[in-house]
């Protein structure tokens, strides 16, 4: 984990999905607007959870933190939902 540093973020301009690691990506859209996905596999199904834009949610330890915590979650058990 951590290919993404502040630096590179805030420089990453081309629209596309740029992956961190262990399920965290940076996401630009064509209009520059930059956010974070955190992706996750439970029982087979792929699910991607926004967790905010690089404004509200800066690295480096915010999102790593997030993702990290979303994948760690038992099968069943919805991820967005999990207490602090």
């Amino acid at each position: 984990m951590g290919r993404l540093s502040a630096t590179s973020v805030k420089a990453t301009k081309e629209p596309g999905c740029y992956g961190d690691g262990d399920g965290l990506y940076l996401v630009v859209t064509p209009s520059g607007s930059k956010s974070w996905v955190c992706r996750v596999q439970k029982n087979g199904k792929r699910r991607d959870i926004g967790l905010g834009s690089v404004k509200k949610v800066p690295l480096p330890v915010e999102p790593k933190r997030l993702c990290l915590r979303l994948n760690w979650c038992r099968p069943g058990e919805r991820p967005q939902t999990q207490p602090d």
